[in-house]
């Protein structure tokens, strides 16, 4: 079994200058940015076309941060607002159900590696704002973690039926 955080910070020791990281970072959010545009335009669910939607904007959002700080060489803010999908699914889970947690399954995957990813790179800092800087796009990314993973609790708890 292939141990794919240990193939990503592999990755990032082959790279030869943060800007090659960054690139990496942005090529990374484009492609969960499309993962997420393709399952939410697959989805019959309009709450979980509404999760799908939000994650990739965020992942849009991400690669713009990258980008500004790749020109700028300062770091801009990383905003991440903690939206409440729960309640909307507690009601709305659709009869395909398993599908939906397959997605969610995947998308955890992939935001846990990209929450993994910039962890090593604060740890790869040249400097204190470049540090800070992928600590908070990390952050962002425990953030989407947060929520699927609350949702996957949801919709796979035990109900004992009384």
């Amino acid at each position: 079994m292939k141990d794919t955080l240990k193939e990503i910070a592999d990755e990032l020791d082959q790279l030869g200058s943060i800007d090659e990281a960054i690139a990496m970072a942005i090529e990374l959010e484009n492609e969960g940015r499309e993962y997420y545009l393709e399952k939410a335009s697959s989805m019959s669910n309009a709450v979980a076309r509404d999760l799908y939607t939000f994650l990739a904007e965020e992942e849009k959002k991400h690669a713009e941060y990258l980008r500004q700080y790749r020109e700028q060489k300062k770091a801009p803010v990383v905003e991440f607002d903690y939206p409440d999908f729960k309640a909307s699914f507690a009601e709305e889970f659709s009869g395909k159900k398993l599908e939906e947690v397959g997605i969610l399954l995947a998308a955890l995957r992939f935001e846990h590696k990209s929450e993994y990813f910039y962890t090593e790179l604060a740890k790869r800092a040249d400097d204190e704002d470049q540090r800070v800087f992928f600590e908070n796009v990390a952050a962002a990314e425990r953030g989407h973690y947060r929520i699927i993973d609350e949702l996957l609790e949801w919709a796979t708890e035990f109900r004992m039926q009384t």
